[in-house]
């Protein structure tokens, strides 16, 4: 599976988990997949630094689903894959 872009949904601080919590939606070559992630960082940590996490969890999710974890190709994140951190309407 070749992870082409990486959407960030949703992005909220829950204080009683110390944890950032977000949907994230991987366009891929197989199709998309969306996937509730965390990451286990302080509020006024540097987005750029929480999205690394989430996708961090993203990918840990994908390679524990029976369709994907036997992929002899893995999981991989495209170099040029977009980060987008769509705005609420």
């Amino acid at each position: 599976m070749l992870i082409s872009k990486i959407e960030f949904h949703d992005l909220k601080y829950r204080p009683e988990r110390d944890a950032h919590l977000a949907v994230i939606v991987l366009t891929t070559d197989l199709g998309c997949l969306s996937l509730v992630c965390h990451a286990q960082c302080p509020k006024d940590h540097p987005i750029n630094d929480i999205a690394l996490e989430l996708m961090r969890d993203a990918v840990r999710q994908v390679r524990q689903m029976p369709e994907y974890r036997r992929n002899p190709r893995g999981v991989q994140i495209a170099e040029d894959a977009p980060l987008e951190f769509p705005q609420s309407a």
